[in-house]
């Protein structure tokens, strides 16, 4: 029971099954409105916005963002969409990504221990002292390729 406790501060939430350890990080959920979040009581807004609202006449954008979602979905991990007034956040085991859609391009923003060395960064800001916010913009779905997944991939697994 100790350990129990000990592991409940840490965040995590350890299961063991035949004999194999399995643990995720425990998330507290906001009654509100169901999000997600690593600290208990994170202040945040309820407010979400119709998914397709960020899609007003920008096609492209859209094109991208689906075909993105599927690549991740198909080669990283399963997601769950949560639309907020200022972008879109895809969640994972955490909040790993946020999209912004442009007219003709889509931004997408997501945490690294490093700062992402890319032509199509377009910013990198620290979170903390060993996490960065990377920032880059998707013009084609070329740019979805391999190594952006690979990318995407440390990122959706950075907190697990």
């Amino acid at each position: 029971m100790i350990l129990v406790d000990i592991l409940q501060v840490l965040h995590l939430y350890v299961v063991v099954v035949n004999e194999q350890l399995s643990y995720t990080i425990y998330m507290w959920t906001c009654s509100s409105c169901g999000r997600r979040f690593n600290k208990e009581n994170q202040p945040h807004s309820c407010k979400t916005i119709p998914f397709n609202e960020h899609f007003k006449h920008k096609d492209k954008a859209k094109e991208l963002f689906d075909y993105l979602l599927d690549q991740i979905t198909d080669k990283i991990g399963k997601c769950e969409i949560i639309s907020l007034p200022c972008c879109i956040h895809l969640f994972g085991k955490y909040d790993f990504l946020a999209a912004l859609p442009k007219k003709d391009s889509l931004e997408i923003r997501f945490a690294l221990e490093r700062v992402l060395d890319d032509a199509k960064l377009t910013a990198s800001v620290p979170l903390s002292t060993k996490t960065y916010k990377n920032c880059l913009v998707i013009v084609s779905t070329k740019d979805i390729n391999y190594e952006l997944l690979e990318i995407l991939r440390e990122a959706y697994f950075l907190k697990s």
